[in-house]
């Protein structure tokens, strides 16, 4: 066809292009023509291959062998295609319906073909399989006839291969006899060796070098010849072998006339013909003077190395002109990462600490500007987040047209020496720390001694104005609990005292442990009962029985890790559970487990747990009371018994404390008695009630034991009074009605009592309300506690314990002349 006759000319010979003869081929192409229409079925099959102008082929028919023809009379599509073809109908399809075997003899219906693809990718023709009958497409045919065109194309490229393998052979059998050449003429030490190390060849100056010049080597073992070198060099030579260069910068031989010369070496493998390693050539260099003069400059530079580690010195040299650093000493210790060149080229001061860059510029400013070496104690950057102090000096080298040559400095490492200077420093700020401690403890103490002495001086008062009746009772109840957490705040410090000054003693006598357990849980059971707990005591039999110890304190470890479950438990269980196990003749270690569920603690709060003068809240919102010493007494109770006392926690999930120690058992002994507690004794509260009237008075407080105080003594004179648990209960009551006076405490949760006050006076002023006295009725008795109660808009501040004429005389202050008298009114 017309539209490829120009490509068709153009396309060489396959002498031109391939090198081989397809007449030379014939019978070959002939068979697999034969194996083609055998696998498809046909009787016609041939090989047809593009021989420059003309279509060269071969194969099988069954009227006759078809001569070689002029390949213009057909397109590409059918002589060289790029892929599998197949026509099921010849004279249905355009590219073949006018083709000379179509319309003449031998009038093919069916054609299918499959490229001969050489490994260039070109094709060269085809493998046909054609037939009188239409023929619908048969995959597994056309699969076949591929591999059958791949076979074909092989074919014609074995002779080209053939020749290019055997011109390799040559040059490469030339390239060997030229390396021979070259290693016995080289001038240099170099050895030839077959793949199992034999020697083919040495150079002479090999010999020389290896003072075997009148010994004949070739065909010896290397391992023979040098039978030290096997243990030390069999990993290099498997290495060479295998197709690496391997070098060696310094080697020690051990030569057989008993030389110890050091050399450079090269191991590089050798090719046969084939491409195949044939062995190795080792190239040597004797660097034995060199090595020597080297060890001696080592020897002199360990010398300086010492000195200069002695004086924890690090000498550097930054050379510009080489665009290298040196370093000697400690260099690498003063820095968490080695410094390079490349860090300190363009900025040599990146390596001092932010903080004194300012100054260490400064200072090499001015030693340049006067012409002095640079000279300053600064810090670098910290290692492993501790400061390194460093006296630093250093000098800047020029050439002759004034640029930098070099930086040329030392650093001392004065970390030691700044530390000492330092201390004086840390020891007043470690003062400081522990009088600011000290003071909000005492703080603290103050606010918790006069919370229950406020109940001792208000019941007091209160009982003084009643006759002795049943309220008396109630009074009396008050007092003595007042009394037993004054006393209680005071064992705290009393203990502390006797701990720190080592006077604490054990009084150690038996005791009957369930005796011990229950009645100190039986103290707060009632209190977990009331918040809706889960109380739990687990005292089995192995852990039961008498035991020798001091009961008392053992008693008073339990009971603050109980009422710390409580306090910080506000659903869930709290539970006491008891464990023994024998831990020797006649003893047992008891461990002591109580568990909450309450607010827990994180990992921070855990290291602060058992230390003293702590507390989780020292603001004015904090929802839990205390001194901050119960743990801390009670791991030191603990340790004096020779026990340990530790914590686990999970925040929001509850704690368990565990306090163990070993107690030898006493079965039989008899059994100390500790006498009761206030908190143990019973009693009957009294059952009278005081009658009130006005004025309206509204109370917020949160302890219930200052609750019950003013409505004892405000309730006897004949006061309306409203009474409620922390600043945001009171913020409520007042939006809502209208009160004569409010009394505040200040230290509440969910609000504190001066926000409440903030918050009063912004309401009055938003909705025009007439101005309610408020008085800050707390146990902040500082000047500046009083301060603040007057900038939050308090009207006066009364101070905890208050006597019962007080705050009567205040409340009638506000009552005024208009309102009705306050009489005693009793029930």
């Amino acid at each position: 066809m017309s539209d490829t006759r120009g490509a068709f000319k153009a396309d060489p010979t396959f002498a031109d292009l391939w090198a081989f003869d397809p007449e030379s081929m014939r019978d070959t192409f002939t068979r697999i023509s034969k194996l083609a229409a055998t696998v498809a079925g046909t009787t016609f099959g041939r090989v047809v291959l593009v021989d420059g102008p003309t279509l060269w082929s071969t194969g099988v028919h069954a009227a006759r062998s078809l001569p070689a023809v002029n390949r213009e009379l057909f397109s590409n599509l059918l002589v060289r295609p790029s892929e599998s073809c197949w026509i099921e109908d010849t004279l249905a399809d355009a590219r073949t319906r006018n083709n000379p075997f179509v319309i003449d003899d031998p009038l093919l219906r069916f054609v299918a073909c499959a490229p001969i693809i050489m490994s260039s990718g070109q094709s060269i023709g085809a493998l046909y399989v054609a037939d009188r009958a239409c023929r619908p497409r048969d995959r597994k045919i056309a699969e076949a006839l591929s591999d059958l065109a791949g076979l074909v194309a092989q074919a014609c490229e074995r002779p080209k291969l053939e020749r290019e393998l055997a011109q390799a052979a040559a040059e490469a059998e030339a390239a060997t006899r030229v390396m021979s050449t070259f290693v016995e003429s080289s001038p240099v030490a170099l050895i030839m060796t077959d793949r199992d190390l034999r020697i083919l060849h040495v150079s002479p100056q090999w010999r020389l070098d290896m003072g075997m010049q009148d010994v004949d080597v070739i065909g010896q073992l290397v391992y023979d010849i040098f039978p030290q070198s096997r243990p030390r060099r069999q990993e290099s030579f498997d290495r060479a072998l295998a197709g690496e260069t391997v070098r060696a910068n310094r080697l020690q031989l051990f030569l057989p006339n008993g030389g110890r010369p050091w050399v450079r070496s090269e191991l590089t493998p050798w090719r046969d013909a084939t491409g195949e390693i044939g062995g190795l050539l080792c190239m040597t260099h004797d660097i034995t003077d060199m090595v020597r003069a080297l060890e001696e400059s080592e020897r002199s530079e360990h010398r300086l190395k010492l000195a200069v580690e002695i004086a924890d010195l690090h000498v550097f040299e930054i050379d510009y002109v080489n665009r290298t650093l040196r370093k000697e000493g400690g260099a690498d210790s003063f820095f968490e990462t080695p410094k390079t060149y490349e860090d300190l080229k363009d900025n040599a001061w990146c390596v001092v600490h932010p903080e004194d860059m300012g100054h260490a510029t400064a200072v090499w400013d001015a030693c340049q500007a006067a012409g002095q070496p640079f000279r300053a104690e600064y810090r670098l950057h910290p290692v492993n987040g501790e400061d390194v102090w460093v006296f630093g000096g250093s000098e800047l080298v020029l050439d002759a047209n004034g640029y930098p040559r070099s930086l040329v400095g030392v650093l001392q490492n004065i970390t030691a020496r700044k530390k000492s200077e330092l201390a004086v420093t840390q020891a007043r700020d470690s003062a400081e720390a522990a009088n600011r401690a000290k003071s909000e403890f005492l703080a603290n103490m103050s606010h918790e001694i006069r919370t229950p002495l406020n109940g001792v001086m208000g019941v007091a008062g209160a009982l003084a104005r009643t006759d002795l009746s049943t309220e008396q009772q109630d009074m009396v109840r008050l007092i003595e609990t007042s009394a037993q957490t004054l006393e209680s705040l005071l064992s705290d410090v009393l203990d502390l005292a006797r701990i720190e000054s080592g006077r604490m003693t054990l009084s150690v006598a038996p005791f009957s442990m369930e005796d011990a357990v229950r009645p100190v849980a039986a103290l707060f059971e009632p209190n977990a009962r009331r918040k809706g707990l889960d109380f739990r005591v687990d005292l089995p039999d192995d852990a039961n029985g008498v035991f020798a110890g001091d009961v008392a304190r053992i008693r008073q470890i339990l009971s603050n890790l109980i009422s710390n479950a409580v306090k910080f438990t506000s659903r869930g269980a709290v539970s006491l559970s008891v464990a023994g196990e024998p831990s020797g003749e006649g003893s047992s270690l008891i461990r002591f487990t109580v568990t909450d569920t309450g607010i827990g603690f994180d990992a921070d709060a855990r290291k602060r747990l058992f230390e003293r003068f702590e507390q989780a809240d020292g603001s004015i919102t904090r929802r839990y009371g205390g001194t901050g010493l119960g743990l801390s007494i009670s791991r030191s109770l603990a340790e004096e018994m020779g026990g340990s006392l530790t914590a686990e926690a999970t925040p929001g999930q509850g704690a368990a404390f565990s306090f163990v120690v070993e107690l030898p058992r006493r079965d039989g002994a008899a059994l100390a008695r500790t006498p009761k507690t206030m908190t143990e004794a019973r009693f009957d509260p009294g059952g009278g009630a005081a009658r009130v009237v006005l004025p309206r008075v509204l109370l917020a407080e949160d302890h219930p034991t200052n609750r019950r105080v003013v409505e004892l003594i405000l309730g006897a004179v004949g006061v309306d009074l409203t009474s409620v648990e922390n600043g945001q209960e009171a913020l409520d009551a007042f939006s809502s009605q209208a009160f004569d006076l409010i009394l505040m405490d200040m230290q509440m949760p969910v609000m504190d009592g001066l926000t409440a006050i903030r918050a009063i006076r912004e309401q009055e002023a938003a909705e025009r309300r007439p101005h309610t006295p408020i008085y800050a009725l707390t146990a902040n008795a500082m000047p500046e506690h009083a301060e603040a109660s007057r900038r939050a808009g308090a009207d006066d501040h009364l101070t905890k314990p208050i006597a019962a004429d007080d705050l009567i005389t205040a409340v009638m202050r506000v009552a005024g002349p208009d309102e009705p008298e306050l009489a005693l009114r009793s029930a």
